[in-house]
């Protein structure tokens, strides 16, 4: 099992009266290099251009920004970022993605979002598309982006097929536009939908979904695993989660409650509406309490003790779960806990297992 942590380029995580409402893009180096030092696999940072948590008011720090300052102030943590088809060309992607590899000197993420929010579409001059629609662009973006990286290396040369001769000899007549070949990332695919499903399964690397519970996630796991196979590959699976995790299993259930009774249900009624009209699976059931946190990240069942985390992690992994996207109240106070009392006891036991 891989844990990464989300970046709070949003501010605060929950929709919730006295959240933070504004990026703090010292904080994300911070955490970013806390993260490193503790042991973490990767950071995410997601995108959007509007603030999908506390609303359209409020200010949000761009993902790649963020991501670039990181790579100066790191060196090894896995970097993961999101990209709207649509927003941006495959060829700037491409272009961002080679110089950023470059400063990062790792091997990057890119997670592929097709997008809910309709405003966001038009303040950007964005066509916004039906959900098929928005599925239909992100597959043609990835096509044009894997061919740019990956170009058909040797073509057949027509005067040697017209000479006919007996075996053919291929030139390659492929431009590689300077992109290191090396600079494709690992593709992230989000979403819940069959569309989504079908391109992890022939495109991506990994199929980034949101908290949901044990059964729903099983299905999905071996619905998506199941389409890769079809396709001579394997895909890996990350679920988002909210972590509270404390000494006692009281204690976590006392801060979870806290945070369901100051929810702003101002401000979740407002996405409730926004998210209603865009086509969008992922939300499309969730009650006021599961949209206290952006992405259901309760419903992965990582609040409770360090013990009930602890024993609650093999059985995500069991279910097939490859890693898990962690959210904090306050990454700078909890991760350092969370690494401490959850995440190594665990590595330590496994690396115990397989040395046996």
């Amino acid at each position: 099992m891989e844990f990464g942590i989300w970046l709070p380029v949003y501010g605060g995580w929950l929709r919730s009266l006295d959240a933070p409402t504004a990026p703090d893009v010292a904080a994300c180096l911070a955490i970013a290099q806390q993260a490193e030092a503790l042991g973490f696999d990767f950071l995410y940072a997601s995108e959007n251009l509007l603030n999908c948590i506390h609303g359209p008011e409020e200010s949000v720090a761009d993902a790649w920004t963020i991501l670039a300052a990181i790579a100066v102030v790191t060196s090894k943590v896995g970097l993961c970022g999101a990209v709207k088809p649509g927003f941006r060309s495959p060829f700037l992607v491409a272009r961002m993605l080679d110089t950023l590899s470059k400063i990062a000197e790792r091997k990057l993420g890119m997670n592929i979002v097709c997008g809910w929010w309709k405003e966001e579409f038009d303040l950007s001059g964005v066509d916004w598309l039906d959900h098929d629609g928005r599925y239909d662009r992100a597959a043609e973006f990835l096509r044009s982006l894997y061919g740019l990286f990956q170009p058909p290396a040797m073509v057949r040369d027509a005067t040697v097929a017209e000479a006919g001769l007996e075996h053919d000899i291929e030139i390659d007549h492929s431009p590689s536009y300077g992109l290191d070949q090396s600079a494709l990332p690992e593709v992230w695919i989000a979403g819940h939908s069959d569309r989504a499903v079908q391109m992890a399964a022939e495109w991506g690397n990994c199929l980034f979904l949101n908290g949901m519970s044990d059964e729903e996630l099983k299905r999905r796991i071996e619905t998506v695993r199941q389409e890769a196979n079809s396709w001579g590959r394997t895909v890996l699976v990350a679920a988002n989660a909210y972590v509270i995790a404390t000494e006692t299993t009281e204690q976590a259930r006392q801060r979870w409650k806290s945070v369901i009774s100051r929810r702003n249900s101002q401000t979740i009624d407002f996405f409730r509406k926004v998210i209603g009209g865009s086509g969008a699976a992922a939300w499309a059931s969730l009650g006021e309490d599961q949209m206290v946190d952006s992405n259901a990240g309760f419903e992965l069942g990582l609040i409770g003790s360090f013990e009930d985390i602890r024993q609650r992690i093999p059985k995500l992994q069991a279910i097939g779960l490859n890693r898990i996207v962690c959210q904090f109240d306050d990454p700078m106070r909890d991760a350092g806990p969370f690494m401490k009392n959850v995440i190594r006891p665990l590595r330590e036991s496994r690396a115990i297992e397989l040395a046996e």
